[in-house]
């Protein structure tokens, strides 16, 4: 499918060449009407239409070489020469650079499409947003052959997505979000909140699962239409106690991933010197606002608001 959204300009490139052609063609003439008029009326000397026109492709190609009775003698005329100078070389390297850049970035996001996968049609997942999460679930997907589409503005190349920000509903669509069977938000609060609302007017029977920072926000999101709502922090624990049960032998079992939030009293600590991996257990992981932090060394600092995730238990003596 054409992304015809990610073009914001609805000119095509051939009617952008012609649009150039004209407005240097009407550069070229201004340039001779206003070297004739300046000959003739303020110089008094006679003027050609050849030379009027070579005078306005000399200035704006900036060869800046006239052959003999060219170019202006009177002051008038060496001033227009500079301001149509400057006047022109605007026009004509700013019209490139319109024509020329939106151009390579069609050809660019024309070959993304060519390297990633393609989009599923129906009965696939699609995730809102791109992170740490987001690399977990997809991961976890793959290895139980669910298809799915991410949907961000930096998207992975080499996995289906969609290049876009997903609070904008015509991404979901080209996500194909009218056919899928469930949608995974891995926003901010606000952005999963209109993601919520969006996908359950494309698709009213769709499951949206939003994935939120705090938990003072759920019933929010739960009103904007999301069918489950569950912290950062729950679902890392979850993923990784999964993975727990698949890798670990029978006497660890009694192993659980557990969760516990940095209050003031270890704010500003070292997790050496508050002792944590005593206390607690082994920390494989900080959660620092969007950023996951796999395998704390001793030394690193908490702060007022980290999750701290760690191994609770051991293996049977």
């Amino acid at each position: 499918m054409e992304d015809e959204h990610a073009y914001p300009m609805s000119f095509s490139l051939k009617n952008r060449l012609i649009l150039f052609l004209l407005i240097v063609i009407s550069l070229i003439l201004f340039g001779s009407a206003g070297y004739a008029a300046i000959k003739i009326y303020v110089e008094h000397e006679h003027v050609t239409f050849t030379d009027a026109i070579y005078f306005s492709v000399a200035t704006i190609s900036t060869l800046g070489h006239y052959p003999s009775g060219v170019g202006f003698k009177s002051t008038i005329g060496k001033w227009f020469t500079i301001l149509y100078l400057i006047f022109g070389l605007a026009i004509i390297f700013g019209g490139v650079q319109t024509i020329i850049g939106p151009w390579l970035e069609m050809k660019i996001r024309r070959a993304e499409r060519g390297w990633a996968k393609p989009i599923p049609k129906d009965a696939h997942i699609v995730i809102c947003g791109y992170n740490e999460i987001a690399n977990y679930l997809v991961k976890r997907l793959d290895v139980i052959n669910i298809p799915y589409v991410i949907v961000d503005e930096n998207p992975p190349l080499n996995i289906p997505h969609v290049r876009g920000n997903p609070i904008e509903s015509r991404y979901l669509r080209d996500a194909n979000v009218d056919r899928a069977v469930a949608v995974v938000s891995l926003m901010d609060n606000t952005s999963n909140a209109l993601i919520a609302l969006s996908t359950k007017r494309i698709n009213p029977k769709i499951n949206v699962i939003s994935v939120l920072d705090e938990n003072s926000n759920k019933e929010v999101l739960k009103k904007a239409g999301a069918d489950v709502v569950i912290s950062r922090a729950d679902i890392i624990s979850k993923y990784l106690n999964l993975w727990l049960r698949g890798n670990m032998r029978e006497e660890g079992s009694r192993i659980q991933v557990r969760r516990m939030d940095v209050d003031k009293n270890l704010a500003g600590k070292k997790i050496a010197d508050a002792n944590l991996r005593k206390k607690l257990g082994t920390i494989i992981a900080v959660y620092r606002g969007k950023k996951l932090i796999v395998d704390p060394p001793a030394n690193f600092v908490l702060k007022s608001g980290d999750t701290l995730i760690y191994l609770e238990g051991g293996a049977a003596s």
